[in-house]
């Protein structure tokens, strides 16, 4: 299903004008930056370590190569 959102992503971000590569830039450039709020986030709202796990682990899903 991510895949697809994606896709639908890219699509839509090039018809309104952009390359293929740079839609893919603009996408992983935000997924990064989500990611990274996230990360930071984690230790602001995880009061345990298994929270904090989660945070962690939700944000690698997001931005693997930040892992």
């Amino acid at each position: 299903m991510a895949e697809d959102s994606r896709a639908r992503l890219i699509t839509y971000l090039c018809q309104a004008g952009l390359s293929t590569a740079r839609a893919n830039a603009v996408l992983d450039d935000y997924a990064h930056g989500l990611a990274e709020t996230i990360r930071e986030k984690s230790t602001e709202l995880g009061n345990s370590e298994a929270e904090w796990f989660a945070f962690d682990r939700a944000a690698d899903l997001i931005d693997p190569e930040a892992a």
